[in-house]
């Protein structure tokens, strides 16, 4: 019986370790906002951290991921096209409509174009 309760305390102690563990390595405290969490998890893996289409995912893909940094990847796309293309998918990028409500694939819209949109240069 008394092995029992040790097996059963190492047990217990192991577990709250583990649970605490996962407390503190949440990856989503390493993002200011949610926004940033949400392009991480989603996005970050073919579009790259800055948006060069260079994730680590990516270079896996038949097609290479778009490199929004480029002034001709926002030439000729509305917002509307966009929001499609996040929604439905296209091409290899799958769709998002399963993980990501309409309001956060706006938000990603919106945080990809202030972070990563080149500013026009004036002619």
């Amino acid at each position: 019986m008394r092995h029992l309760l040790i097996i059963v305390g190492m047990f217990a102690a192991s577990m709250s370790w583990l649970i605490w563990i996962c407390r503190v390595v949440d990856p989503s405290t390493r993002y200011g906002s949610k926004v940033e969490y949400n392009y991480a998890r989603y996005c970050a893996g073919c579009h790259g951290p800055n948006g060069e289409g260079n994730g680590r995912i990516g270079r896996f893909k038949k097609l290479d991921p778009a490199n929004m940094t480029k002034a001709d990847f926002w030439d000729n796309r509305s917002d509307e096209q966009l929001i499609h293309s996040i929604d439905a998918g296209k091409d290899d990028m799958p769709a998002f409509f399963y993980y990501l409500t309409n309001e956060e694939q706006w938000e990603i819209l919106t945080f990809i174009k202030e972070n990563f949109r080149p500013t026009p240069v004036p002619n």
